[in-house]
């Protein structure tokens, strides 16, 4: 076995053991007490996949979901005993399946984490993440990259920017990559355009501010603090509001009270986001915070405006008043990751430094359990890394 931090001595030697964090059945809860290190076998390739030692790993939301067993054990859906979590991460290239073509061993990569059959119909020609057997690796397969090595899909990989850290280019894939299929394939934004951005200090948030600017759009960005209006002003939105200054109801609200609370909140919202715009609602809603604001997304966003929704953080079960949506002809657009196309379009603006990526806080392998509590707890803005085999921070960039 290898240590943590540390290369093997030879390019492309394989130990039979490896390091990782661990989720396991019989110990689901809170990220900081059910994420274990330990020992497991580096896992076999096939043919058309890739053995890849992981140099840093980047933290999301689904790890938190899968030690938690929430929505799902998603165990008793990979087939494993175990799991290993990371949907994002940055390495070598190790080992090379007999079928893989565009791959060397040595190379520096980065990790999409769509996976796909690749020889359905939709994978050929319509889009893989129709495909039957997608899934996102790290979540709904075992192997993510919180381990010394992840096998993954040939077509998972991307050409890591060399002017990033390991850290860094470990950092934005799921969260940027599923930002962009939102705003671009699935709500088509344009120029001039007024994009209400929820969560806009997180993850998802800080690169559809950002997004929203390259493409000539407007954001106005929702966060929790004040410092977290400051640093979304500062990645280019065009306002910012700091929804605690708003009474909303926590969860859905169910009583003639909290339903009038509700509806105050919401108009007082409204007002402030025609604050920015000279008057008018906003164009798109980008969604993913679920159960505490999708009322409000619906209430707030113009006639025949649009939705669009990757996830649920505050809660999957969502409750408006759906004559806001028909009355006004608004959509709404369900989002889910991206495609090897979309991943290959959008890191491209990453190699050409035109999207940053928003790193916050870098922790060791072992601290990999406590950067999760955080993101549980809210207590991060931006991405949060692992070093994994990296040694330390700020290595790998090269000028």
């Amino acid at each position: 076995m290898i240590a943590i931090g540390k290369r093997p001595a030879k390019l492309g030697e394989i130990p039979s053991k490896m390091k990782a964090v661990v989720i396991r059945s019989d110990h689901l809860g809170p990220p900081g007490e059910s994420m274990k290190v330990e020992d497991v076998d580096v896992p076999e390739i096939g043919a058309s996949e890739v053995l890849v030692l992981v140099m840093a790993a980047g933290v999301n939301f689904n790890g938190v979901w899968a030690a938690q067993g929430k929505p799902v054990n998603i165990m008793k859906y990979t087939g494993y005993d175990f799991h290993i979590a990371g949907s994002d991460a940055s390495g070598i290239v190790w080992k090379i399946g007999s079928e893989v073509r565009n791959w060397k061993v040595g190379d520096e990569v980065i990790l999409h984490c769509n996976q796909s059959c690749g020889q359905c119909a939709a994978c050929n020609g319509q889009d893989p993440m129709a495909c039957e057997e997608q899934k996102i690796w790290g979540y709904e397969t075992n192997w993510g990259s919180f381990a010394q090595f992840t096998k993954v899909q040939a077509q998972q990989l991307l050409p890591k920017p060399k002017h990033l850290t390991w850290e860094a280019a470990a950092s934005y894939g799921l969260t940027y990559f599923t930002a962009y299929r939102m705003l671009f394939t699935r709500a088509k934004i344009q120029p001039g355009q007024w994009v209400l951005v929820w969560g806009a200090a997180g993850g998802l948030g800080a690169f559809a501010v950002q997004l929203c600017k390259l493409a000539g759009a407007n954001a106005i960005g929702v966060v929790s603090s004040a410092d977290k209006m400051a640093m979304v002003k500062e990645l280019g939105a065009a306002g910012a509001i700091n929804r605690k200054d708003f009474k909303f109801p926590a969860g859905i609200a169910k009583t003639s009270e909290e339903k009038s609370a509700e509806s105050k909140a919401m108009r007082a919202f409204g007002g402030k986001i025609r604050e920015f715009t000279g008057g008018k609602d906003v164009d798109v809603v980008f969604e993913h915070v679920g159960q505490e604001t999708f009322s409000t997304s619906v209430f707030c966003v113009k006639k025949f405006g649009k939705i669009v929704i990757c996830g649920a953080t505050s809660g999957f079960e969502l409750n408006f008043d759906v004559r806001y949506l028909w009355m006004r002809q608004k959509e709404i657009l369900g989002s889910h990751f991206a495609n090897a196309y979309e991943c290959n379009q959008a890191n491209e603006l990453i190699v050409q430094r035109k999207i940053l990526p928003t790193l916050d806080q870098t922790f060791k392998f072992e601290e990999t359990p406590l950067a999760h509590q955080l993101m549980m707890d809210n207590k991060h803005k931006g991405k949060m890394a692992i070093l994994v085999q990296a040694e330390k921070p700020g290595l790998g960039a090269q000028v």
